[in-house]
């Protein structure tokens, strides 16, 4: 009587596991899905582009009124100068710890 020995298993192809094939067994199985990423894709750098160019590259972050905010971009001079009143609202200052506490 012959005793057959198992080889050992291999691993699998790369493209079939990980990442990779997640992609392609998800997004990309057929035309019409990959299709539909691809168009996913384009229509968020749309929106993605836009929006970090206003809100991060051509906003204004240093400044303590209205005058320093120039350019076409966010203004974000109000939100460090306004922080404790859209973190606490109309809360008491001498309360904010109780709000503090809660958090910790």
């Amino acid at each position: 009587m012959e005793v057959h020995q198992f080889r050992p298993s291999l691993p699998p192809p790369r493209l079939s596991v990980g990442v990779i094939g997640w992609l392609r067994s998800n997004l990309f199985s057929n035309w019409f899905n990959t299709l539909l990423t691809l168009l996913a894709i384009y229509l968020v750098w749309l929106i993605v582009s836009p929006l970090l160019q206003w809100a991060v590259f051509q906003a204004d972050w240093t400044g303590t009124t209205r005058a320093d905010c120039t350019s076409e971009g966010a203004c974000w001079v109000f939100i460090k100068q306004r922080f404790d009143q859209f973190m606490y609202g109309f809360y008491p200052e001498e309360l904010r710890w109780r709000v503090d506490l809660t958090v910790w």
